[in-house]
């Protein structure tokens, strides 16, 4: 590659033909030449494609003519463009900035010399490669959660006051500030503060409770016998935190709460804060642990670790005393960025480091609640607050249990004024016991377009939101429509792809009652609890309707998201080339329904390998890319092929060839 483009990955972009013939293909077998001829010259439509990697402006216009030269002279079909950073020096006498008159005079160069060589030129549908976002994109028109307060009043006598309204801190559930994450690792930016704030009323609804609340722990203490400070483990303040120095066998650290007499507990609840991330899973194993004494142990459960709070829920158990017990575990971070070669993966670990997700800088916990009442066991993960590889896998075992009447569940949202404050008489309970207000609304998570420069970094939209994608696809398309001179279509720019789709949990949209009820058939209202843990009708209910929810994103992320993107893009004359989830379901989606919309479905196959061989979770991709192209009739599908990362330039043909 010429030096004006420092590339840290090496991708090609290698095509295979489905289904029906290659259009340029002669009309008759006698005119077709023979197939080894074909292979000397394939047509372009069969030539591979190159990813080519804009890194942080480090771009010259000698560079682009020297790599466009050398992709028509040896091949090449195609190159597809990503502005991208990864931690990326300046090289280049003058760094050209994203969307700057400078940046554009050379992009417009790419694209006149590209229609010059006859190149099919591809953009990247954001900068970075996940996903669509960019700093244009209004905190409005951002990816959303559902968050909520609450309040309980005691049935048959009038309730006067505000309802708290809910959080609008930009982050993953709640009040849980945007942590560091790979992306700020990837980008060298580090932890940031959140400098996003939006948020809406969703919903007031109210229910019966059916349980008293936990009685207070008379103290807590760590596996050294020293005190813990009960109120940085409340949900007054989920972002303090206690940290356990990290150890084994008997250093293994521990939170142990005590009680003045033994308390019936049917759910649990834990955060502990990087100690999971995307692609990398846990560094701890967790499980709650009973004991009458003190001193012999019982387990009770195990406390899944994720990315927000992991609510559990178990057949219920009586004692004195509860503890936690933290083991720490090897996370797949090494086996993850693991190359073909000895690659050094010091400035990875570092960067896992300052995410606080290594034994180096302690296990941390924010939050460790008993409930005396039964909840639904990991509503987090079942609620779309994170994502998990295997929802069928999820609380086997777990007694169903009977929950709130939905009929009980009232809507008083009408009641809500102005200023946050609520006038109303709640039924007296025949129990004698209180209702639950809660107020939902829902507010930015915060997520941004990875890994990219940071003027072109701004928020990533809401992908089940078709009016604000579309929103978000024109100003893009007319961005580069400006930027290559009008060359864009049929000549110069002439498609656009979505990589993998690597944007985590999301799981509110402003119409999402709207298209529930039109794609599930009934109005999801009376239900809405169970996104907060509440149990409506029985365990087993509630985990049904929490399934038609999921299933609702998933089908908003294809129609809403990949429908508007090649919607927009052929309306603008542009082919789509399409990747999906890729690997370990970084979102919720179906991935054959979200590479429907593509031209050419894509999948994506790694250049390194584990003991065993190829990921088979690559090779479930290519074969989903391709069954997706049996399915909905598209001509050619393509693979994302030798991807590498960190240290690409110790791989050579050898290496690479029996990938």
């Amino acid at each position: 590659m010429a030096a004006s483009v420092k590339l840290p990955f090496l991708w090609a972009v290698l095509l295979a033909q489905i289904g029906a013939p290659l259009a340029l293909a002669p009309a008759s077998a006698e005119d077709a030449p023979p197939l080894e001829v074909l292979f000397q010259d394939p047509p372009n439509a069969a030539r591979p494609r190159v990813w080519w990697h804009w890194m942080n402006g480090n771009i010259s216009k000698d560079g682009i003519a020297k790599d466009l030269e050398w992709m028509k002279r040896i091949g090449i079909g195609g190159l597809q463009n990503f502005d991208a950073n990864l931690r990326t020096p300046t090289i280049v006498d003058k760094r050209l900035v994203y969307m700057t008159p400078e940046w554009k005079d050379a992009f417009r160069f790419t694209a006149q010399e590209a229609d010059r060589h006859g190149l099919e030129l591809a953009i990247a549908a954001s900068p970075g490669w996940s996903e669509t976002g960019g700093p244009w994109v209004k905190p409005e028109d951002g990816l959303k959660k559902l968050v909520w307060s609450e309040v309980d009043v005691v049935g048959g006598k009038p309730f006067r006051g505000q309802l708290a309204p809910p959080s609008v801190i930009a982050g993953p559930f709640q009040s849980i500030a945007k942590p560091a994450s790979i992306d700020d690792m990837m980008s060298g930016t580090g932890p940031r503060k959140p400098k996003y704030s939006h948020g809406s009323d969703v919903a007031v609804l109210a229910w019966p409770l059916q349980a008293a609340a936990l009685a207070a722990p008379t103290k807590a203490t760590a596996n050294d016998g020293s005190a813990v400070d009960l109120a940085l483990l409340s949900d007054a303040d989920i972002n303090s935190a206690v940290t356990f120095k990290a150890g084994t066998g008997a250093n293994t650290p521990t939170l142990t709460y005590s009680f003045a007499k033994a308390q019936r507990v049917s759910s649990a609840s834990l955060f502990m804060p990087g100690a999971s991330a995307m692609f990398f899973g846990p560094i701890v194993n967790s499980r709650l642990e009973a004991s009458d004494d003190g001193k012999t142990w019982r387990k009770v459960a195990d406390m899944p670790v994720s990315q927000v709070p992991t609510t559990v829920s178990f057949a219920p158990a009586f004692a004195k005393h509860f503890r936690l017990v933290m083991t720490p575990k090897a996370n797949d971070s090494a086996a993850f960025f693991a190359p073909a070669l000895g690659v050094d993966m010091a400035a990875v670990g570092a960067g896992f480091a300052s995410m606080g997700a290594v034994g180096g800088s302690g296990l941390k916990v924010s939050d460790f609640r008993l409930f005396l009442d039964a909840r639904i066991d990991r509503f987090e993960a079942k609620a779309g607050f994170s994502i998990e590889q295997d929802y069928y896998a999820l609380s086997k075992g777990v007694p169903d249990v009977a929950g709130v009447d939905p009929r009980h569940v009232i809507n008083l949202t009408s009641k809500l004024r102005a200023d946050g404050s609520l006038d109303w008489t709640p039924p007296r309970l025949a129990n004698g016991g209180n209702w639950r207000v809660v107020r939902m609304g829902y507010s930015l998570l915060g997520t941004e377009n990875h890994p990219a420069p940071p003027e072109a970094t701004g928020l990533e939209v809401d992908k089940f939101d078709g009016p604000a994608v579309r929103r978000y696809m024109e100003h893009y398309i007319g961005m580069y429509k400006d930027a290559s001179g009008g060359l864009l279509g049929k000549r110069g720019v002439q498609a656009i792809l979505t990589d993998s789709i690597e944007v985590g949990a999301a799981n509110w949209t402003p119409k999402m009652v709207e298209q529930f009820t039109k794609l599930r058939g009934y109005d999801p209202t009376s239900w809405m609890p169970a996104l907060t843990g509440a149990i409506i009708g029985s365990r087993v209910e509630s985990d049904k309707f929490l399934y038609d929810y999921r299933r609702t994103l998933a089908d908003l992320m294809a129609s809403e998201h990949y429908g508007t993107v090649a919607t927009v893009a052929h309306e603008h004359g542009l082919k789509v080339y399409g990747e999906a989830l890729e690997d370990k379901r970084p979102s919720l989606g179906d991935d054959m329904a979200m590479r429907r919309y593509a031209d050419v479905p894509m999948a994506a196959m790694w250049t390194y390998e584990r003991k065993t061989g190829p990921r088979v979770t690559l090779l479930a991709d290519m074969k989903g890319a391709a069954s997706v192209a049996h399915v909905y009739g598209q001509n050619l599908v393509a693979a994302e092929s030798l991807t590498s990362s960190m240290s690409p330039w110790i791989h050579s043909p050898a290496n690479l060839k029996r990938i």
